[in-house]
């Protein structure tokens, strides 16, 4: 009898512990910029004190520390925020949406303002089981089986103000209206690029010389970006797909991918030249990806190799930066548009690297 009572204690505790670890949607600090637009409305303010209280929020934190907001950038959103909610502004406020562009803090902060009811019908969706799951599904297909895992430890937080999605060591966090307008192209395509950033599991490749660092820097960003992006960017640049969009992506993406390639290829010509006495900080390759983080050109050269038959080689070296530039040389050479190829100065300076900074896995082949 003592036998069976522990055996179903056991599993009772090993359910309870299951069910207490489950990942969730944190809704903490939307569910709190709420209860701040209702009061806004009766024409109430909202104070200093009470506005850093809120930014103190756990997934409110994370994204400012992330995005490095000022403390002025924080004191104007709070006064936008006070005049949108307003409904002694609504004449001047309908005046500034004709000119969006000039007004950007105000027109974000107007979406949510506009959308309130749509948004927080969805906002409790995400809370459902089936969300997760798509994400995980979504993110898992551009994974290699052996990245192919669920972090319950990762937290994912859904946020009320600005418009973007970002991973930190901390977490994941959504604003409500960036999710809402990807999951009409493919519910969950968001969440699983972000996760993908988590899962893939990318190598920390600290420069040994510090002349190292820039080219590093600007071949794990292009990775890292680009791959994630096959999830997603396909459904952002459908031409049929109906959605309200802050910027444009294919504009983003696809501001001269070719010319930032070309500068790549010169800047380890460069390197190789002059062993490494010439060459580009960290600072110089994100201006020269247009502080996209390495979107553009990764996106490009992501595409380029899917689209010229190389996804498995893709996937099965999702860690490897290297690997990256020798596949993207590979499927250019195919690519009926001729996009720009690395030359073989560089290709050789990047096997240096290769060499110096990366230990080859047996599933991780080098070339």
């Amino acid at each position: 009898m003592k036998t069976l009572f522990k055996t179903a204690f056991f599993i009772f505790f090993s359910c309870w512990i299951n069910l207490a670890m489950a990942q969730k949607v944190d809704l903490t600090s939307l569910n709190a910029f709420w209860k701040i637009a209702d009061r806004l409305k009766q024409g109430d303010t909202l104070s200093r004190h009470e506005w850093k209280s809120f930014l103190a929020l756990e997934g409110n934190k994370v994204y400012i520390e992330n995005q490095a907001f000022n403390e002025q950038f924080l004191e104007n959103y709070r006064k936008t925020l006070q005049f949108v909610y307003n409904p002694n502004n609504a004449a001047r406020l309908k005046k500034m949406m004709e000119d969006k562009l000039n007004n950007w803090i105000a027109y974000k902060i107007n979406q949510y303002k506009d959308h309130e009811q749509i948004l927080k019908g969805y906002a409790a969706h995400l809370q459902e089981p089936t969300y997760l799951d798509s994400i995980y599904k979504q993110c898992w297909e551009w994974l290699p089986k052996r990245l192919q895992v669920k972090t319950p430890e990762t937290k994912i937080f859904i946020i009320g103000i600005d418009n973007d999605a970002l991973v930190d060591r901390n977490g994941i966090v959504f604003t409500l209206w960036n999710v809402y307008n990807q999951d009409k192209l493919k519910y969950g395509i968001v969440g699983a690029h972000e996760l993908h950033h988590i899962l893939r599991r990318q190598r920390s490749l600290k420069a040994a010389n510090p002349a190292d660092e820039g080219i590093l820097y600007a071949l794990q960003a292009v990775l890292n970006e680009g791959s994630a992006d096959m999830i997603d960017k396909k459904y952002s640049f459908d031409p049929s797909k109906e959605i309200v969009y802050e910027y444009h992506f294919e504009e983003f993406l696809l501001n001269r991918p070719d010319s930032i390639i070309k500068q790549l290829d010169m800047g380890m010509q460069l390197m190789a030249q002059t062993k490494a006495t010439t060459f580009k900080t960290v600072k110089q390759y994100r201006s020269l990806m247009n502080y996209s983080s390495g979107h553009n050109p990764g996106y490009y050269m992501a595409d380029i190799m899917v689209r010229n038959g190389y996804r498995k080689q893709l996937v099965a070296n999702i860690q490897n930066p290297f690997y990256f530039v020798y596949l993207y040389n590979k499927a250019a050479k195919k690519d009926k548009k001729h996009p720009p190829l690395f030359s073989k100065a560089a290709i050789d300076f990047c096997r240096q690297l290769e060499r110096r900074y990366w230990k080859a896995e047996r599933d991780q082949p080098s070339s």
